[in-house]
């Protein structure tokens, strides 16, 4: 079953958050584990404006799932097929993390559909 090994131990830097320590994650959708390194940089969850009452930026639930979201996407050569597997495998933690259907859909629809229009323009 899908499910995060470890916390999110993070700290604001200029541009981002960068990690303490490894978020290390078990995707089922993957059938391995996703280890985030210590030192890796990330912007975290871009939730649109409209979203935000559905998913509040402050309460942090997200975190995790966009973390491991941003790793997949910036290096996850060999280990996702491509973009939608990245963002499947975001679904899956957003789920793991008990945003319940309609909030996880809230972030990974809009992130879905960045990505085609996105790949429209390549």
């Amino acid at each position: 079953m899908s499910h995060f090994e470890t916390a999110l131990v993070a700290e604001a830097v200029d541009g981002g958050w960068s990690l303490h320590e490894d978020l290390v994650y078990h995707s089922d959708i993957l059938g391995r584990v996703v280890t985030v390194p210590a030192g890796y940089t990330t912007d975290l969850a871009s939730v649109p404006r409209l979203m935000r009452w559905i998913v509040p930026v402050a309460n942090a639930k997200n975190r995790k799932a966009a973390v491991v979201h941003d790793y997949l996407c910036t290096h996850g050569d060999g280990v996702v097929k491509n973009q939608k597997q990245s963002d499947k495998v975001f679904r899956e933690a957003l789920d793991v993390l008990g945003l319940g259907k309609f909030k996880s859909g809230a972030l990974y629809y809009p992130v879905r559909m960045f990505q085609s229009i996105k790949g429209w323009f390549k």
